[in-house]
């Protein structure tokens, strides 16, 4: 800021006094500028691209750019004709269908491949309208496909909620079912796998899952009730009571411990156990020799 008590001469040399690395930053950056103002003026003046260069430059490049398009027209029809002539449909259920086989009725590997992890994860195809609802299915191609599944219409499913939503089974004439005369089968829940799980009333993916996750650092249920402890279910008590009367338990395919060979690795993991218990049973086994009974 300048001041009216000092002369305006000394006020200026105090504002332009500048340090050795300042000044020379100051004739960097003035040369580049200078540079620049000499670049603008050369094009200015030599007019490197005067208009009838740019128009003859257009005129040529015209018959490049409809070629092109005609170009690029005529592969989108070919690739779209050999789509429709290597499709092929026939009978099929979806579940745990081939890659090959899916490839064959129109999908790409990439979108098989994505129908497969569904099924990996615990999905599974209970009617058409379940195939529809996948994001890989294109519904022009599930409309070329429908008459071709092995599956009912429609199902009945569950909203997520304490109620049921009911939907009509519609079967094909040849294929329904007397449900009269189809007893219910319970599953064995310490030996079924995730579609034996997601094929009971109540289960789907997410709970198949945390069911088979729990199961595994169990070792196996021994009672119903541990079904209270799967994350997934607890404050679902609707959900758990549907669950407890479609599953039936086998107390022979319960994994055991030997707690006098048993790893703090291999016992870590346990809910009932956890690392630190698992670690000091171990230690303790180590110091005073191995354990004559469980309740020693």
């Amino acid at each position: 800021m300048l001041s009216p008590h000092r002369p305006f001469k000394e006020q200026l040399k105090d504002l332009l006094a500048l340090h050795k690395g300042e000044r020379n930053a100051f004739i960097v950056v003035l040369g580049l500028c200078l540079l620049g103002i000499g670049w603008a003026i050369h094009r200015r003046v030599s007019g490197a691209h005067p208009v009838e260069d740019l128009a003859a430059l257009k005129a040529a490049w015209e018959p490049m750019r409809e070629r092109m398009k005609a170009d690029s027209a005529r592969w989108k029809g070919s690739d779209r004709q050999s789509v429709e002539r290597e499709l092929v449909l026939f009978p099929f259920d979806p579940n745990h269908l081939p890659m090959d086989r899916w490839v064959a009725l129109g999908l790409s590997e990439k979108q098989a491949a994505a129908i497969h992890r569904y099924e990996t994860n615990g999905g599974r195809f209970r009617s058409k309208k379940d195939l529809a609802r996948m994001r890989v299915v294109d519904p022009g191609l599930f409309a070329q496909w429908e008459a071709y599944i092995q599956l009912p219409d429609s199902v009945i499913r569950e909203d997520g909620g304490s109620a049921g939503r009911i939907e009509e089974r519609k079967w094909p004439t040849h294929e329904r079912p007397d449900v009269r005369s189809t007893p219910e089968v319970k599953v064995e829940l310490n030996t079924a796998d995730s579609l034996a799980l997601v094929g009971v009333r109540g289960i789907g993916p997410s709970f198949a899952k945390g069911i088979l996750k729990y199961r595994n650092r169990l070792g196996g249920f021994h009672s119903l009730d541990q079904l209270a402890e799967v994350y997934v279910l607890r404050d679902k008590p609707d959900a758990l009571e549907r669950i407890r009367q479609a599953v039936v338990l086998d107390a022979t395919h319960l994994r055991r411990f030997n707690l006098n060979t048993v790893t703090a690795e291999e016992l870590g993991p346990h809910p009932y156990a956890g690392w630190k218990v698992a670690k000091a049973l171990v230690a303790y086994r180590q110091s005073h020799g191995p354990f004559k009974d469980v309740a020693g």
